[in-house]
């Protein structure tokens, strides 16, 4: 059942696709109540008229890969409003849940996503995000990873190249997630010691041994990212190289010292070198408010081959 009404389904002729979304089960999610669809492994168009809830259905099928959804929306933002609810706080203990069938070529998987509205005790804006596959709990997010990637491009990414690399960086890790296994984990396990370490230095009340242990799980999550980046620079590069399809030819590398040090480093050497800047720069940070190098810093930068300038300088059809 699709409610609200108003929302039609099309698929478009094609070939079968290598992986595909079979069924779609929304429970409280945006503005469906309840939602069950089916579909048969082609392409698909949704038509419908404003506020049909098309947007929240792509939304929707973003929560099966890791990461924030298409939104970048709080799990609490996307728990269904009901419509005599007056302010948002009325879904502040809304549980929501996105459950889905794909099938591929390892048969089908059952991938169950959703929030798990914070309980008494837990600290001011708690939230967490359960991930089920094949009916067992998930370690975390990461794992969805290795079923299947979603890229996404949206109205409002008309800026990615204009904007700050923060976007950018999101977009290709986005990519990356579905080429390199434990891609997601490395960001994640990254962004983890980071905050933290940054938390520790802010509050000038980091424990020496603790803050080597976090600059260690930093040097060898944000090498593990910085070299997942640069495999999937060179399969851009090389598609590119191809000149397949009408798009405009384009040059692409990530900028940052991580990735630089490994041009020249293997890995471990390229970790024992920013294990050692992150602890001799440990008061520079502390005075900055976070680490000053890393692949949080890196950027993906893309340049139009044909005219040999950077995106962000080209028209908006061009980017």
């Amino acid at each position: 059942m699709i409610e609200p009404a108003g929302l039609a389904v099309e698929g478009v002729s094609g070939g079968p696709a290598p992986l595909a979304v079979r069924r779609l089960v929304l429970t409280e999610f945006r503005n469906y109540r309840r939602l069950k669809l089916t579909a048969e492994a082609r392409p698909i168009v949704l038509t419908g008229p404003n506020g049909a809830g098309k947007t929240n259905l792509l939304e929707a099928l973003s929560y099966l890969a890791p990461g924030r959804g298409l939104r970048r929306a709080r799990l609490a933002e996307v728990a269904r409003r009901a419509p005599e609810a007056a302010s948002s706080e009325a879904v502040g203990d809304v549980a929501w849940a996105v459950s889905a069938t794909l099938a591929g070529p390892q048969g089908p998987v059952e991938i169950g996503t959703g929030r798990e509205p914070p309980r008494a005790g837990d600290g001011q804006g708690a939230e967490k995000r359960l991930v089920r596959i094949d009916g067992a709990p998930a370690k975390s997010q990461g794992e969805l990873a290795g079923l299947l990637s979603i890229t996404w491009l949206t109205p409002e990414m008309d800026r990615l190249f204009l904007d700050a690399g923060a976007a950018r960086r999101r977009f290709l890790d986005r990519l990356v997630y579905g080429f390199v296994a434990g891609h997601a984990a490395s960001v994640s396990a990254y962004q983890r010691a980071l905050r933290e370490r940054t938390r520790l230095l802010r509050d000038g009340a980091g424990d020496a041994l603790w803050l080597s242990a976090l600059e260690a799980d930093m040097a060898e999550a944000g090498v593990a990212v910085a070299a997942g980046r640069r495999q999937m620079i060179a399969r851009l590069n090389q598609a590119s190289r191809n000149d397949v399809g009408p798009f405009p030819r384009a040059l692409v590398a990530i900028e940052g010292a991580i990735e630089e040090w490994l041009e020249e480093l293997p890995a471990l050497a390229a970790e024992e070198r920013f294990r050692k800047h992150l602890h001799e720069g440990r008061r520079r940070d502390a005075e900055a408010g976070g680490a000053a190098l890393g692949p949080h810093r890196s950027d993906f930068a893309v340049r139009h081959a044909g005219h040999d300038r950077p995106a962000a300088s080209c028209s908006t059809g061009e980017q």
